[in-house]
Parts: structure tokens; C-alpha cells; sequence
């Protein structure tokens, strides 16, 4: 009887372990991921990267269809078709983005650091174009926050972490540093 108990009592304590070390190594995960850099770190990766940024938006204002860019390249349409771009893959990789998302007013978004997912608070920044011969009229979904720093502690607060929204900080007429912020 006392070996039956021990051989539960192990299977116990090493189940209890594995689902512990998961908890944990799940929360450090999202955590490192979440992780956004100082504005300093975007602005220099925008200042070595400027041409392929520009370049890469004439490339996107001719390509209607484009609204979300992969990292690999895949370029999804409105509609739902998926193709891979080679030139839009080279980009990516050359300016070290994640996605690049297009917005109907003609406004894209570079994003270089942060991390969402179902369960979790999507937190991302990067580099954002948006024209200045931009469509008003149209609904593009989050309306951008000029602000003076993207510093958690300078931003508007709302049930113990920073609030929804999509605030940036002017680089250039057309160009801004970026952090979308959507809690669930």
C-alpha cells in the first residue's frame, strides 16, 4: 500500500511541477515579448532604414489590394486571397519588420516589436506612414493620438495598464513612431 502512495504522490508532485514550470515559462514568454524599446531604437531603425520605408510604401500605394503584409511576404487582400510577394519579403527582412498592415485612408503601419494573441493584451510598435493627402473620409478603425513620449507612464491610463489606442510621436510630416495598445 505504501509503494502505491509514493507512486501517486510522485505522479502527483512531478504533474503539479510540469504544469508550474509551463505557467511560468508561458508568463516569461509574454512578458519578453511584449517587451516595446525606447523611442530611441525606433528612431534609429527608421533613420538606417528610411529609403526602404519609402520605397516600400510607393510599392504598396500602387498595390490596391494589399491590407496585411507577413513577414514572409504573403500579401493578403481585402478579399481574402493570400500571394507572396518576393520584393515585399526582401523588405521585410531588410527592415527587420513583423507585419505591415494598410489602412483604407492610405496609412500603413510597420510593426517591429510587440506581441497579441487571443487570450492575451496586443501591445505593438513601430513605424507608421500616413499621408498627408489621406482619405478623411474613410473608417480607418483606430484613430491616431499625437503624443510627446510612448513611455508607458506617459500615456492615459485604464484598469491598471496603459488604455486602448493608437498613439504616436511625429518623426517627420509623414512619418511617426507608433504603439497600438488593445486590452482584452
Amino acid at each position: 500500500m505504501k509503494a502505491g502512495r509514493k507512486v501517486l504522490l510522485y505522479g502527483f508532485l512531478g504533474g503539479l511541477s510540469a504544469v508550474l514550470i509551463a505557467a511560468v515559462g508561458l508568463f516569461v514568454w509574454v512578458r519578453w515579448e511584449q517587451h516595446l524599446p525606447g523611442e530611441q531604437t525606433v528612431r534609429q531603425q527608421f533613420d538606417v532604414h528610411r529609403a526602404e520605408y519609402v520605397y516600400f510604401v510607393s510599392l504598396l500605394q500602387k498595390d490596391r489590394g494589399a491590407r496585411f503584409i507577413g513577414n514572409d511576404g504573403s500579401s493578403e487582400a481585402g478579399s481574402g486571397k493570400t500571394r507572396v510577394v518576393p520584393e515585399y519579403r526582401d523588405l521585410m527582412r531588410k527592415i527587420g519588420a513583423k507585419f505591415v498592415t494598410v489602412r483604407e485612408d492610405g496609412s500603413m503601419e510597420f510593426a517591429h516589436w510587440g506581441f497579441g494573441c487571443a487570450i492575451c493584451s496586443d501591445s505593438y510598435m513601430g513605424v507608421r506612414y500616413f499621408p498627408a493627402d489621406h482619405n478623411a473620409q474613410t473608417g480607418a478603425g483606430w484613430l491616431p493620438k499625437l503624443v510627446n513620449s510612448l513611455e508607458s507612464k506617459n500615456l492615459p491610463w485604464e484598469k491598471g495598464t496603459v488604455a486602448d489606442g493608437l498613439y504616436v510621436v511625429q518623426l517627420e510630416p509623414e512619418w511617426f513612431i507608433y504603439r497600438l495598445q488593445i486590452n482584452e
